[in-house]
């Protein structure tokens, strides 16, 4: 049965059926308005409630209804009674905005997102935040599930009753918190009913949401640690600052997790403003990056992207020299997958042998000999000290063998004496201990000599044929993976029916997310926790790796061992689609790119030994400094050893 509520004007409004329920309240679909939903609370509201959503419907402007569900009329039960509700935008076609960052959910959620995507959400999300604080609003209750977002981009914010508002002269405070979303300055607080939060509180969570977003999901407070006292409890390290992706995470305990992007992934200007955002400047410093701020780096990274030549998705900031997300796939860590049918690349003109013969054709250089010099170094005299010992010395043995030859002339008897006395006067102060000096000498000479040895070897590499060769043998392995991918695509494609059950396995287990799970001793903190090392799904669940993660003992893992079990029950082989269209077109869009990425580098390889020979005189001459540098300090050595 359809009821009947009213607006601030005693128009009825007729609510139609449910659709969402929770704990303070359902939401239904409105009768004669597809575009509106209405949000009507199981319990009376207090008097200040009422006042804040009275506030919020008059205070409403397009801006703010640009991003967030806000209420843009207030519902009655009766006419001009109390409020029981309010009107607000449907929001249809959006995910909860972890569903995106996370590796696993964006898979099945938002297979086409490609990292350029993540980016300009992550800018949308900024700009959702912005626009609230410059309205003088403060979120308070940041988390991954009050930020929804679609696959046109766009980002809206729920759950607006629950925000900071300030209504009439009062504050109406956010109630509510997630734990692993809150400041390190609020960490700990069990009411949120006492406290009011500001814009820079705000700017912690979106800091949060925007690093999710960059680096796979990833927590920031989440990593491998590297004391006792670190990693035990997720909100304990984001109380203590301990920002795992720091450029000095190490002395605060910790350092990435396996497998993660580091922050050498974006530009040296985000660091910084991670580092602003997760660590103690944040709160008592200049304070958090802002939204605004995040809006216009995250446009300029949004502005300097490329894409690799292996997969579409591949795209990563243009300050790289390499494909971040290969290097990955590599070590078997996906985060982006192709999802394009197999197309044939068709004819690229490439042809092997004509490309091979120009290979050939080109000559190794010459070596060079290296640059010679007759330079003739002054020894390095003794150090001072030295030389007043040895002076000190040779006038004692003088001064003795003087008094010994008078004696002797006085007294041919004393001979035997004067000689006894000149031995004692010889030993006694005819030695100096330069073992010092000549131990530091000889390490000056072992490390003269080890330098002469790198740079003759960096001579040799860049300035001979050595550095053409090795080229050359480069390039020839790359004739021989290409002259051997058509055999490999054929076994690849045949090994899809040996693994076919294995596959079907794994991809029936990625549907079953451990953020939707109750799983003893598994909470939200946990799951992030397991998430920032990659296993999100029941397919990731593996004892092993699980207890390699500190505070997940036996009695966690095998509560997690045993879900997946439970998981598994419903597993049911299909030997009918055993292997599908997507699994071929996957294998031989592998080989294709593979096959492009390979002709490029043949085709580009005569060029490249020709300007080994090209710029061999101008290597030698860049090098003829260093050599020289090296020869005259390996000379000076051996010379400075000739005064002992």
């Amino acid at each position: 049965m359809k009821k009947t509520f009213f607006d601030a004007k005693g128009n009825a409004i007729l609510l139609g059926r449910e659709i969402g329920r929770g704990g303070e309240g359902s939401v239904f679909d409105v009768d004669g308005r597809p575009g509106l939903v209405a949000k009507v609370y199981h319990s009376a509201l207090s008097s200040g409630r009422q006042s804040k959503l009275a506030h919020m419907v008059s205070a409403v402007d397009k801006s703010i209804l640009g991003y967030a569900a806000w209420p843009q009329e207030t519902l009655h039960a009766q006419r001009h009674g109390a409020i029981n509700g309010f009107l607000m935008e449907k929001v249809v076609n959006r995910e909860p905005i972890h569903k995106l960052y996370s590796p696993a959910h964006r898979k099945q959620d938002f297979p086409r997102a490609a990292w350029d995507f993540l980016v300009y959400v992550a800018r949308n999300t900024a700009a959702a935040f912005s626009t609230l604080h410059d309205h003088g609003h403060v979120i308070g209750d940041v988390n991954q599930g009050n930020v929804v977002v679609g696959t046109d981009s766009k980002v809206s914010l729920i759950d607006c009753d629950s925000f900071q508002i300030r209504a009439n002269g009062t504050l109406h405070l956010c109630e509510v918190g997630v734990p692993h979303f809150t400041p390190p300055e609020l960490q700990g607080t069990t009411a949120f009913d006492k406290v009011a939060r500001t814009a820079n509180h705000d700017n912690f969570g979106l800091a949060l949401l925007v690093f999710h977003l960059l680096f796979g999901g990833r927590h920031p407070f989440a990593g491998k640690p590297l004391r006792d006292d670190v990693g035990n409890q997720l909100e304990a390290d984001i109380k203590a600052f301990r920002f795992a992706y720091s450029h000095n995470a190490r002395s605060r305990g910790f350092e990435p997790p396996p497998n993660a992007l580091t922050l050498a992934l974006v530009p040296n200007s985000f660091g910084g403003m991670f580092e602003r955002a997760f660590t103690e400047p944040g709160v008592s410093g200049a304070g958090r990056p802002t939204a605004s701020e995040w809006v216009k780096v995250l446009d300029s990274l949004r502005a300097a992207t490329k894409k690799c030549t292996t997969s579409s998705m591949h795209i990563y900031p243009s300050n790289l020299s390499t494909c971040p997300w290969c290097s990955l796939d590599s070590k078997g860590v996906v985060y982006f997958i192709d999802t394009h049918a197999y197309q044939s690349v068709g004819n690229s003109g490439f042809a092997l042998a004509r490309v091979w013969a120009a290979i050939e054709a080109i000559p190794a250089p010459s070596s060079l000999p290296l640059p010679s010099w007759n330079s003739r170094p002054v020894p390095q005299p003794l150090p001072a000290e030295y030389q007043s010992r040895r002076s000190n010395a040779l006038f004692a043995r003088t001064v003795i063998v003087a008094l010994g030859i008078c004696l002797t002339a006085a007294q041919p008897a004393l001979l035997i004496l004067a000689l006894m006395l000149g031995g004692f006067a010889w030993i006694t102060f005819g030695r100096v201990n330069y073992g010092p000096e000549r131990n530091r000498r000889n390490q000056q000479l072992r490390a003269a000599e080890q330098r002469w040895s790198s740079v003759s070897a960096r001579w040799d590499t860049e300035t001979g044929p050595s550095g053409f060769s090795t080229k050359k043998a480069e390039l020839a392995r790359l004739k021989s993976d290409y002259e051997s991918l058509g055999a490999k695509e054929q076994r690849a494609l045949e090994e899809l029916k040996s693994t076919a059950e294995a596959r079907q396995k794994q991809r029936y287990f990625e549907r079953f997310f451990i953020s939707d799970a109750s799983i003893s001793g598994v909470g939200a903190g946990r799951k992030a926790i397991l998430a920032s090392h990659g296993i999100e799904t029941a397919a990731d669940v593996n004892a092993s790796r699980i207890k390699n993660i500190k505070g997940f003992g036996e009695g966690l893992t095998r509560s997690l061992v045993d879900w997946k079990k439970k998981c598994e029950l419903g597993f049911r082989f299909n030997p009918g689609t055993a292997v599908s269209a997507a699994d071929q077109a996957a294998v031989r869009n592998k080989f294709a790119a593979l096959k492009i990425q390979i002709e490029k580098s043949l085709a580009a390889g005569p060029e490249i030994l020709k300007r080994y020979r090209s710029e061999q005189q101008q290597r030698a001459t860049s090098l003829h400094k260093v050599v020289e540098e090296a020869a005259t300090a390996l000379a000076q050595a051996r010379a400075d050893l000739t005064v002992f």
